[in-house]
């Protein structure tokens, strides 16, 4: 058998096909099958494109490397990246959610003066931004390496995952309503000794900090099972599409943190501003099916 007969036979027996039904979806015979498997005849063009879509694999693969091989590598290779990423994307957002938090606690605690607690503001903002920023590339040239990633992540593991997650959500969600249950009290509630009511907006934004990575890092880990998604995403005829959403979203987004920054470290209005962002997440969701209906 041919390397291209042997991948095809993996492909076909690991998703339960039988050659009758590998020839019903490629619309050829079922002895044309068998020949490719057993290395006396070769697919055309055509239908080698139609096997990579149907089994999720990449030309390269299917044609010039062993399958069961390169699977289990990608495979671990796939997990490691999704576990740091997720991991970074979540302590950058995580990082610039707690700058604002600590300016508020210095500005309640108000024994550091303006220019230190300014300056202390931009660094922690840029190590966050950083973060984001490398993280950002470091995804993007891994999904240029490997744009087409076998689904590997069997059923129990997702159900697994599904039935903790709305446990995770909810609690990402209680932790908001605290924070917002101090930040609307924190006129009325009792200050320790030396602080001002900044002291308690400097509180809600740390429990803002842990709901953000609680949705953030279960989303994104929810995202990593979706292995269709992933390879739709990285499928360089929706490359154009993708792009636009992401830069419309991206500058919603944006711009929903500057209003959130300014409203709150301008006006201190903490208790409300928060409300930017799920307005801004209505606008991407409306932007997003605005652009997708037009193409």
């Amino acid at each position: 058998m041919s390397l291209f007969g042997d991948n095809l036979l993996y492909y076909r027996k690991r998703n339960d096909m039988t050659q009758e039904q590998l020839a019903e979806r490629l619309e050829v015979s079922r002895q044309t099958v068998s020949k490719w498997e057993a290395g006396t005849s070769y697919a055309e063009m055509e239908k080698l494109l139609q096997l990579c879509d149907l089994f999720s694999c990449s030309l390269d693969t299917l044609l010039r490397k062993d399958a069961s091989k390169s699977e289990i590598e990608d495979n671990q290779q796939h997990r490691k990246h999704m576990k740091e990423f997720r991991r970074w994307i979540t302590c950058g957002v995580a990082v610039l959610i707690f700058d604002a938090a600590f300016y508020e606690l210095l500005e309640g605690w108000g024994r550091v003066n303006e220019t230190m607690q300014d300056t202390l503001f931009m660094m922690i903002a840029i190590v966050g931004i950083l973060i984001l920023v490398v993280q950002g590339l470091k995804d993007s040239d891994y999904r240029k390496k490997h744009p087409v990633i076998q689904v590997f992540y069997t059923m129990e593991e997702k159900e697994r995952f599904d039935s903790h997650f709305p446990a995770k959500m909810a609690s990402g969600v209680g932790v908001v309503l605290i924070g917002m249950l101090v930040g609307m009290n924190a006129e009325r509630l009792p200050l320790p000794s030396g602080m001002n009511e900044e002291f308690y907006y400097g509180i809600f934004l740390l429990l803002v900090a842990v709901a953000v990575s609680i949705f953030i890092y279960t989303g994104m880990q929810k995202q990593e099972y979706d292995v269709e998604a992933y390879n739709r995403e990285n499928d360089p005829n929706a490359n154009k599409k993708n792009t636009l959403v992401a830069v419309w979203c991206g500058c919603i987004m944006l711009f929903a943190t500057i209003l959130f920054l300014i409203a709150g470290l301008v006006f201190h209005l903490w208790e409300i501003c928060w409300l930017v962002y799920p307005i801004g997440g209505m606008l991407c969701g409306m932007a997003t099916l605005i652009l997708n209906r037009q193409k």
